[in-house]
Order: structure tokens, then C-alpha cells, then sequence
């Protein structure tokens, strides 16, 4: 790595731990992870350690949209499953992801059951797109916009849930940086540009993160409605897709206990590793 490479990039240390909880055993406890931040043009992960418990590890796979997960199943009773990950992330702060099979971006055009339009998202967007610039290029709006969303709901953890649509949550008034993406997604995907939804770890967060990649045509930008701001190199992403659904951290089934209690706590700090 050259030294102008090193000074283009930031170093980050990050762990990602997620720990759930049965009141009752549970047993055949079927799982698919998605938590692992991959290379891409614009991170290169090193020192990645990934310790599963109870181990039982099926194996590895990349789903549609490119993102790596790790599946298997526990047989065994057991009243705890925990997952860790650790590593360095390095962030290129001027570098973005290139639009790959251009196929494929037709997807990230149209909205889902998640971020389906409604009455109040639908005012919203006539009220924004009347106020659009003749000629305004994409990643403008996409900043306009944001910054619209950022003003329109009230960041209050508690009240929304991980079914709420986007049209739910601006009704609400209230939500979480899930619900800020998916309505960013909406308004965007209503002028049919292609943006995707991302998960991932940021500095300065308690838990995983979610934001929202515009396609210029040329490359994927992000946009972080939550904190109202463009994503730079103190973000790791960890997976995308349509929505929330495609990017589930923790997917699966098991026999035993209907309730379980999730706990996930991440740390991303600058690396002092030299």
C-alpha cells in the first residue's frame, strides 16, 4: 500500500457482537448471519475474526445482491446463541462503489411492501418535487430530499418496528435510522432512481447502522438521512439490498421458546494500530 493510498484512507477497528437470549431451551435452531463487512472498492477489510457459540457452523454463501452470509444450525438445547465479529475496516474517503451488473440495478427503481408510497408520502414528494431545479443532477436531489426527510420525522426508538413501512413511520412523525432510510427509498424510488438500502457500522454508534446508496449512473453514493449527512470513511457497510427484509443481520427458525430477547452492541473507533 502506497503512502498516498494510506493517507486517502481511514482505519478503523470495529466489533460487532449480538448475543440472544431464551427464557426456555431451544433446539434444531436454524440461522443465517448476515454481519460481516466484505472488500469492496471503497473498504478493504483485514484481521476479520468470526467466533459463532454454540459452534455449528453449516457454511458460507453470497445471496443476490452480493452480501456474504454464514448459516448452519444448533441441534442441541441450548438458552444463548452469540455471534462476534472483529477486524479492521480500511475506508477510502473518496472512493465509491461502481455500479456493477448494470442488469441488475432495475430492482433498486421501484419501491417495495416496506417503502410503498401512502397519503403522507405522496404529499411530501409533490411538495419536494415542485420545488426541483430544471436540470438537477441526481446526487443533488438526493441531498435535497434528505435533508427533507431528516426535518420530517423525529428520531424516538421504541415506537416503530422492523414491519413498520415508510409510509407508517411518516405518519408516526417518529423512528429509527431504519425508518429514515426506508422513506428516503421511497421518495427517491417514486422519481424511479435506483437506491438501494444498506446496513452497516459508523463511528460513534451503539449498533448497527442504516443508510441509504444512490446510483449516479457511473458509481453507488451514500446518504445518511438519520444524521443528515453524505457517507464518508467512517462507515463500514456490511450488507444491502431492496430494504430492511433483504438485509436481516439475524434470519432463521428454531423449536422451543416463542420469545427471545436480542442484544447488539458495536464499537468503530480509529485504529491505533500504526
Amino acid at each position: 500500500m502506497t503512502k498516498r493510498e494510506e493517507q486517502k484512507m481511514r482505519k478503523l477497528d470495529f466489533q460487532y457482537h449480538m448475543r440472544l437470549l431464551f427464557p426456555e431451551p431451544v433446539n434444531r435452531h436454524h440461522f443465517t448471519l448476515r454481519c460481516f463487512p466484505i472488500d469492496s472498492e471503497r473498504q478493504k477489510i483485514t484481521n476479520l475474526n468470526i467466533q459463532i457459540t454454540p459452534s455449528h457452523v453449516g457454511g458460507t454463501e453470497t445471496d443476490s445482491f452480493g452480501n456474504r452470509c454464514i448459516y448452519g444450525v444448533v441441534e442441541k438445547p441450548h438458552t444463548e446463541f452469540c455471534v462476534s465479529v472483529d477486524g479492521m475496516a480500511y475506508v477510502y474517503g473518496d472512493a465509491f462503489q461502481p455500479v456493477a451488473d448494470a442488469h441488475k440495478i432495475g430492482m433498486f427503481r421501484y419501491n417495495t411492501d416496506l417503502t410503498k408510497i401512502g397519503p403522507t408520502l405522496d404529499k411530501l414528494y409533490k411538495k419536494l418535487s415542485a420545488g426541483t431545479p430544471e436540470k438537477e443532477a441526481i446526487t443533488e436531489k438526493a441531498l435535497r430530499w434528505m435533508e427533507a426527510v431528516h426535518s420530517c420525522i423525529k428520531y424516538v426508538q421504541g415506537i416503530t418496528q422492523v414491519t413498520t413501512t415508510a409510509e407508517e413511520a411518516a405518519v408516526f412523525g417518529m423512528g429509527v435510522c431504519q425508518d429514515y432510510a426506508h422513506i428516503l427509498l421511497a421518495l427517491l424510488r417514486k422519481e424511479h432512481i435506483p437506491s438501494r438500502y444498506v446496513v452497516g457500522m459508523m463511528t460513534g454508534e451503539g449498533a448497527s447502522h442504516a443508510w441509504v446508496e444512490v446510483c449516479d449512473g457511473k458509481k453507488w453514493v451514500g446518504f445518511d438521512p438519520t444524521n443528515n449527512c453524505m457517507v464518508d470513511d467512517q462507515y463500514i457497510c456490511i450488507s444491502h439490498g431492496r430494504d430492511a427484509r433483504d438485509c436481516t443481520i439475524n434470519q432463521g427458525y428454531f423449536y422451543g421458546s416463542p420469545r427471545q430477547i436480542q442484544e447488539i452492541n458495536v464499537v468503530v473507533e480509529e485504529s491505533r494500530d500504526d
